[in-house]
């Protein structure tokens, strides 16, 4: 097209295939983080769907910031790795955090489709003017720069247009899809109360989605060059499911990546971050996606889980504390007095967080009877201390048990205890051993002939109520 410039730019094909293999909510969340950078307040993104089958067919993202002028873009097109953004920290106009550094992000638009549209109107000295970026997937060293025009009647910012899409991003439309844009952005939102980010019409809140927010520090990070990196833990709980992600970030709190945690922690959603200027580092050297191979980076990683962990079971324990206490005043609580050691101390919370979890997902158990709430947590307390093993073989015997049989037990249990029926069914048990290994005695072929009547045997069947030794002789 007459007028149109075309900027080459050196892209090696292993830069390329990183990009375009980038997962789907990253990517769009690049593409966001691009649109805050040009000082926009609101960043909101559409999905088009006009195939037959109702597919997605476009992406488009739309933001109110400052746009660029078309002598910028070529300068943010035509030079990757020298973004504008390496030596201005803040955003011109707000003074907010900047996110990205390198002059990809863009690029992360080629993970969604394959084709790209950057539709621009910026504030010039002699009046507002547009124009159009266009990048192809099929030869991403030409950036297309169309002519700029006069356009005194559009708003500034900059509108992204991504088309033949890859495939059907139903997860960007999906209650997980939002949520997982919130982890990524909650920081940011935060702290800048006046940014709205929308996504198909849905407000990214991640505060009406917090439970609970947490910060610490951890020991901070010592380079061999003598550098000091200070490090901050924060742990967002959410109230709806989350996948437990512990995200690596700058110190400002701008996630470059993810470690996935594999915390044993049930009845808590949350996503955590990491935040120290040593990841930021890394970042800059295209490092921190092997973060388990800098030994620095992982000792931070192992504090903050250790941290995260420390952080629930505290929180877990105080949940269970008011339950307990009723526990304690219903008098069915299987332990009694205070715990003498550490080792009690620490059996007795691993109950108390069990017990509350068990509750919480049998909640029929908190009105049931005394006597049943107290047989459970006397179960419970058997299964967690000595192993369920036996517990199991108990509950096997009594769930297998016909109807009938399970409702003469029910009706025994009404008119005494279980501890009661144990005793007097263990001695009816050794009572009837007794007497089999006695007839053994007096009828087998081998003993019978050595066994004497009134100094043995006479002496043996008083210890049976109601049977003499003739009876035992006699059959």
């Amino acid at each position: 097209m007459a007028g149109d410039e075309h900027v080459s730019v050196a892209v090696r094909d292993d830069f390329v295939a990183r990009q375009t293999k980038a997962k789907p909510v990253p990517a769009l969340a690049e593409l966001l983080w691009n649109s805050l950078d040009g000082d926009a307040t609101e960043v909101s993104v559409e999905f088009a769907h006009n195939d037959l089958a109702g597919g997605m067919s476009k992406i488009v993202v739309y933001d109110n910031g400052d746009g660029f002028s078309r002598s910028d873009a070529r300068a943010l097109f035509g030079n990757l790795g020298g973004s504008w953004k390496r030596h201005i920290r803040q955003t011109k106009r707000n003074h907010r955090t900047i996110h990205g550094q390198e002059g990809r992000g863009r690029y992360k638009a080629f993970a969604l489709g394959q084709s790209a549209t950057w539709k621009v109107c910026y504030d010039d000295a002699s009046g507002r003017k547009a124009f159009e970026v266009r990048l192809l997937e099929a030869d991403l060293t030409d950036v297309v720069i169309t002519e700029e025009v006069p356009a005194p009647e559009r708003s500034t910012g900059v509108i992204v247009e991504i088309d033949d899409l890859r495939r059907d991003f139903k997860t960007f439309e999906s209650e997980d899809g939002i949520q997982d844009l919130n982890e990524i952005f909650a920081l940011y939102l935060m702290n800048y109360r006046s940014v709205s980010i929308s996504i198909a019409g849905q407000r990214l809140d991640p505060e009406k989605a917090i439970a609970s927010h947490y910060k610490v520090p951890l020991p901070p990070i010592e380079t061999t060059d003598g550098a000091q990196h200070s490090v901050d833990l924060e742990v967002i709980e959410w109230r709806t499911d989350a996948r437990r992600v512990l995200y690596l970030c700058s110190a400002s709190g701008f996630p470059f990546d993810q470690v996935e945690t594999r915390f044993h922690i049930p009845g808590f959603s949350f996503s955590a971050y990491l935040k120290s200027s040593y990841v930021e580092e890394l970042h800059n050297e295209e490092r921190v996606a092997l973060s388990e191979m800098d030994p620095l980076l992982s000792a931070a990683v192992e504090n903050a889980r250790s941290a995260i962990k420390d952080y629930f079971r505290d929180k877990s324990a105080e949940k269970a504390r008011s339950l307990v206490d009723e526990w304690i005043a219903e008098d069915v609580y299987p332990y009694r007095g205070t715990p003498q050691n550490a080792v009690e101390k620490v059996e007795r919370q691993v109950f108390d967080i069990v017990a509350v979890q068990v509750q919480e997902l049998a909640p029929d158990l908190g009105i049931s009877s005394v006597k049943a709430k107290a047989l459970h947590l006397r179960m419970l307390r058997n299964a967690i201390e000595r192993g369920p093993e036996e517990l199991q073989l108990i509950l096997k015997e009594v769930l297998d048990l016909p109807p009938r049989k399970q409702k003469e037990l029910a009706s025994l249990l009404q008119e005494t205890t279980l501890s009661a029926i144990i005793t007097a069914a263990k001695t009816v048990a050794d009572r009837l051993k007794f007497i089999s290994a006695l007839e053994s005695i007096v009828f087998d072929p081998e003993t019978k002939g050595r066994l004497k009547e009134r100094t043995q045997l006479h002496k043996t069947s008083p210890k049976i109520p109601g049977c003499s030794a003739k009876s035992i002789i006699s059959g």
